[in-house]
């Protein structure tokens, strides 16, 4: 589940990252979705939320969290793009230590509906030029940078390929 489409009306959940922060990265609902989600075996989407919320969710979860289609900032200053600093949290948060209530007794894990190992959290580097040179062209190799990037920076288990519902976006 993807949490900012939820919150496209009135912003009830999270800081987007397109308007003044109302909620300094999670209201106390938003908190509670997180939990809830992590208690069922829900994954986190922070493809298009603000850098506070990524810190705040990912300081929050007990479970992997992905952003679905975001490359690394350094190398493309897009707002939906993840921050060196937000890369090193998912180093942090990653691995098969984060099962948390997913894996608790009763839980989705342990009912044997989710695997035993977690990948751990993902950045899921996408083919969208804005996203990936911040200009209306990219070449694959633009694509590669940003995966090497994140790999430098979160390790080689938080890359993959990712796109919107679109599949490229």
């Amino acid at each position: 589940l993807m949490l900012p489409p939820l919150c496209r009306v009135d912003n009830w959940l999270v800081d987007t990252g397109e308007e003044k922060p109302v909620h300094h990265g999670l209201s106390p609902f938003g908190k509670t979705v997180v939990e809830e989600m992590n208690r069922l075996g829900m994954i986190v989407d922070l493809a298009h939320v603000s850098v506070e919320t990524m810190k705040v969710v990912l300081k929050l979860s007990k479970a992997p969290v992905i952003f679905s289609h975001s490359s690394a900032y350094s190398i493309c200053q897009h707002r939906r793009n993840v921050p060196d600093e937000v890369l090193q949290l998912v180093v942090s948060t990653g691995g098969t230590g984060r099962a948390g209530a997913a894996g608790a007794a009763g839980g989705p894990r342990a009912q044997g509906c989710l695997p035993q190992a977690s990948t751990g959290s993902l950045v899921m580097v996408n083919f969208y030029n804005a996203y990936v040179t911040c200009k209306d062209t990219a070449t694959l190799s633009d694509v590669a940078d940003h995966m090497d990037h994140v790999k430098k920076v979160a390790g080689a288990q938080a890359v993959g390929f990712g796109g919107d519902y679109d599949g490229v976006t």
